[in-house]
């Protein structure tokens, strides 16, 4: 399923959301097994922490403005705190898009987070 960011409501919670009829609870129900930015693509793969099942969230056509990721000791999974299309500030105006790219903001529990710009979202349930 691909969603551009102009179809994500704003401040809509993406960490508890319904992609294609099926309702994720990616703060809950899964653990953050994966995070790789390669080519553009912000790539998160979450596990069902019950079923042991992936999905991906893959941000397409992503310039990363914002990382920060502690170094902890014995983290092997990550769990998602909070995932939203925001605004950004520029030039003291606040703004939604730029080149049909959202703003979106990830915070992990564990106190790491990225902020980026994105044209779209491929969720796919492996």
């Amino acid at each position: 399923m691909i969603i551009n960011s102009d179809k994500i409501e704003l401040f809509q919670n993406l960490s508890q959301f319904d992609f294609d009829k099926i309702k994720f609870d990616f703060h809950n129900d899964f653990n953050c097994v994966k995070v790789k930015f390669h080519n553009n693509i912000l790539l998160l793969l979450f596990q069902s922490i019950v079923s042991k099942f992936i999905v991906s969230l893959s941000f397409q056509k992503t310039t990363l403005t914002f990382f920060e990721f502690e170094c902890r000791e014995a983290v092997e999974t990550l769990t998602i705190d909070n995932l939203y299309r925001g605004r950004f500030e520029n030039d003291g105006k606040l703004i939604e898009f730029e080149n049909n790219r959202g703003y979106f903001y990830l915070e992990f529990y564990e106190g790491q987070k990225i902020e980026f710009w994105s044209e779209s979202l491929v969720v796919v349930k492996e």
